[in-house]
């Protein structure tokens, strides 16, 4: 089906009568560009665009490459590991979807973002890295009284 504005492109975003903020009778169905159009400037639409998200596919492929390189995103230990894990965290995902050629204006950042590190994935990430690390942690320990012994 093509953007029902445009009529260029493939519809990706199909808003009906039950989508959060929209109050039409008719379904709507637009690109990513005309769609961004149609947030922006529809009054009371922004609340509907925590629609965006990344696919678990995606996002856990970034998960692996930030897990990788950046462990430190990981650490939640103080306030200000916090602070500093979140802004890599929106670095790391500003490259990578600029590499992957994928556009976005800042609202439709910010919820790709806040999806990518405030979403029940990461602190599933997050647990399973620290398990691994109490994993490692005793295990040297043990390796440790096993050579005093």
């Amino acid at each position: 089906m093509l953007c029902q504005r445009c009529k260029k492109r493939d519809a990706l975003i199909h808003l009906s009568g039950g989508s959060p903020g929209f109050t039409g009778h008719k379904s709507k169905h637009y690109c990513r560009e005309c769609a961004d159009t149609y947030f922006a400037r529809t009054p009371g639409m922004n609340s509907a665009r925590d629609l965006i998200r990344l696919s678990d596919f995606y996002r856990s492929k970034l998960y692996d490459e930030l897990e990788s390189e950046f462990r430190e995103a990981f650490d939640n230990s103080t306030s200000e590991a916090c602070v500093r894990g979140s802004e890599l965290m929106r670095r790391f995902l500003k490259k990578r979807l600029a590499e992957d050629n994928i556009k976005l204006n800042s609202d439709g950042f910010d919820m790709l973002l806040h999806d990518f590190f405030g979403s029940r994935h990461f602190y599933d990430r997050l647990d399973r890295i620290k398990a691994k690390r109490l994993a490692l942690s005793c295990s040297s320990r043990e390796r440790r009284r096993a050579g005093a012994g």
